[in-house]
């Protein structure tokens, strides 16, 4: 049966007033002159259940909020939502009775967020789905939502004469289809889960795809050799890299035997010139200790001297007593001098033993023994020094002649090998590099085979996943009698309205659209808009009426048309089809009651009555916005979302 939808009374508050509209009958017919609200009342129904909605400027500038009543399945809830900013992004759940918060749902989805879309979906009974929709060649699976759902509920104005629930709209085209065939069981959540796995699957097909012509590209423009050619190209390598590896080792190892050989030879200068070091230290401190010995002798020849002097002063200048200075000749008579004091140098007077003869005698033969002993010693240290000296001179030839030896030898047997082993290397590591180099291009091989294996892996997959799609929809295809059923009673009630130029009327099996004439709905521009809008409310009428017939259908049970007579005429045969289709919304109303809900918005009364419907009246004194003054007639022209209300 038709999902249990149902608006039963909304709320319109502003700053000055609030007003609350109620639906209570099958059927609620919206009437008033054109801009006193009607379309925008319609527009409020989507904005309080979620929707994003066309409101007008007369709306956002003076609506604080509407609050929506709502019974959805078996769940009667309040809904109350602001009209403009960051609180319109959320709608506040309410306690039907106490009008009490008891949340608030987000609009859109969030990591572990309950929408206002999944709280109404699961109040219908409504699956939550995702659907394998396509954006720009990738896979880019969306959510079906309740605003989605509502496509098929709301008959806008602006659309009625122009598309069928949105089927122009490429954007919304898969969700349409999607949507009917949950609505009608042809399909459920296991085909749509293989649905969104074979997009899945063809998107990494298409990425392994590029992903191998890339490699084979690069492939085919640095090396035109094959797999096969570069597989006996490298094993040659490697046995040429293994014997080059050989060589090298025989070189290195002969290096080594010659190298210790040379051991002894090595060790053996190595003590030569310490030894020759430590000549030289030793010739250095000899020489030290030579200048000091001739620092001694020369400072006791100096006091040979001065005693020498000092008692030649003695002898001749002692008898003589001065009385003039023997320098400038100036007389010395009248100096004051102290006692004891020379009167020329002003001095003490030396005592005796400083002028003794025998003392000074005594201290010249100590200072000549002092000079034997010095010029000795200094002879013993002048001969140790030359000893020193030659004995330097030797082990430095000796250093000399054992570096020679081994320069000789390392020239005739070391460097030779030296530049082999070079060469050796050089050759192993180019080999080493032709070798990395193949290997690289062999494993671009080897990645070519893997994306091979994948490409194969995934069309074998999609093979099983599309199988299993045929598979499942040959099980649900007992569902597409129902769509037959459905086309023939649309075929019904829209030939038994009389339209000019149409002959048949049938839904397309795999559009669920209606084909007019065999025709395409678009094609009925040409004929009118009038029937281009007759079409399009039998198509919502027949699939209203078809869920309330059929228990396994999911329908909404709320359709709300805004302007069912657009493009309508005044003639009598306008008149009566348009009585016709009022005529069809009163039969339903009558057959259905309570399980279903018209709310339709007109510029005129209905051409009608029955107990079944409501009216809801607006005029220029009493616009649908509360407490608002109308411009009146003058204004009118300013409409509502292209429609008249």
């Amino acid at each position: 049966m038709a999902v249990n939808l149902r608006i039963v009374s909304l709320t319109v508050t502003t700053a000055e007033a609030e007003q609350t509209y109620r639906f209570d009958r099958p059927a609620t017919v919206i009437t008033g002159p054109i801009g006193t609200g009607k379309s925008s009342l319609l527009m409020l129904f989507k904005h309080a259940l979620g929707g994003s909605a066309m409101l007008t400027p007369a709306v956002r500038e003076n609506v604080l909020s509407v609050q929506a009543e709502v019974v959805a399945g078996d769940e009667r809830m309040v809904l109350r939502r602001a009209i403009e900013g960051d609180a319109a992004e959320t709608v506040d759940l309410l306690d039907p009775h106490s009008l009490a918060l008891e949340r608030t749902l987000p609009l859109r989805a969030g990591d572990g967020l309950t929408t206002l879309s999944d709280h109404l979906l699961d109040a219908l009974g409504f699956p939550r789905e995702q659907i394998a929709a396509r954006r720009e060649g990738s896979a880019r699976p969306q959510n079906l939502t309740f605003n989605d759902l509502y496509a098929y509920v709301y008959l806008q104005a602006r659309e009625i004469d122009r598309q069928v629930v949105g089927h122009l709209d490429s954007w919304f085209e898969t969700k349409r289809r999607e949507l009917f065939r949950l609505m009608f069981g042809l399909t459920d959540s296991a085909l749509m889960e293989l649905k969104r796995t074979t997009s899945q699957l063809l998107d990494k097909l298409k990425a392994r795809t590029a992903e191998h012509k890339n490699v084979s590209a690069f492939l085919a423009a640095s090396d035109p050799r094959s797999d096969d050619e570069l597989r006996a190209e490298l094993k040659q390598l490697r046995d040429t890299l293994g014997r080059a590896e050989a060589g090298l080792r025989s070189l290195r190892t002969e290096l080594q035997e010659q190298t210790a050989a040379d051991t002894a030879l090595r060790q053996e200068l190595q003590n030569a010139i310490r030894s020759a070091r430590q000549a030289e230290e030793e010739v250095a401190a000899a020489a030290d200790l030579v200048e000091a010995r001739h620092a001694v002798v020369a400072q006791v020849h100096l006091d040979l001297s001065r005693l020498a002097r000092s008692a030649t002063a003695i002898d001749q200048l002692s008898p003589f007593e001065f009385v003039v200075c023997p320098r400038c000749m100036q007389s010395l008579a009248a100096r004051s001098v102290e006692d004891d004091h020379c009167l020329v140098c002003l001095q003490p007077d030396p005592v005796e033993a400083d002028i003794d003869p025998a003392a000074i005698e005594e201290t010249r033969t100590t200072l000549q023994q002092q000079l034997e002993d010095a010029q000795r010693i200094q002879q013993s240290d002048e001969a140790h020094l030359q000893a020193a000296q030659e004995r330097s001179q030797q082990l430095s030839f000796v250093v000399s002649s054992l570096r020679r030896q081994l320069d000789a030898q390392t020239r005739d047997a070391v460097a030779p090998r030296f530049d082999a082993i070079a060469e050796a290397s050089s050759r192993v590591a180019a080999l080493k590099a032709t070798i990395d180099a193949i290997t690289q291009l062999r494993e671009s091989w080897a990645r070519v085979r893997t994306i091979e294996a994948d490409i194969r892996a995934i069309k074998a997959e999609r093979a099983r996943v599309n199988k299993a799609i045929k598979e499942k929809s040959e099980q649900l295809k007992a569902s597409q009698t129902l769509v037959g059923d459905l086309s023939t009673e649309f075929g019904q009630l829209l030939t038994g309205w009389n339209l000019p130029w149409v002959d048949t009327a049938v839904i397309d099996r795999d559009t669920y659209l209606p084909v007019i004439n065999s025709q395409p709905f678009e094609s009925l521009q040409a004929s009118g808009g009038g029937i281009a809008t007759s079409v399009n409310l039998a198509y919502s009428l027949t699939l209203l009426a078809f869920g309330l017939d059929h228990a396994d259908v999911l329908v909404p049970s709320l359709l709300v048309i805004d302007s069912p007579r657009k493009a309508f005429g005044n003639n009598d045969s306008d008149r009566q089809r348009a009585a016709e289709i009022y005529s069809r919304f009163r039969t339903m109303a009558d057959a259905y009651g309570e399980r279903l809900q018209l709310i339709i918005a007109d510029n005129d009364p209905p051409p009608i009555t029955s107990e079944s419907f409501g009216k809801v009246e607006f005029d220029y004194d009493n616009p649908m916005v509360p407490g608002v003054d109308h411009p009146g007639p003058d204004h009118a022209g300013r409409l509502e979302n292209g429609a008249d209300g």
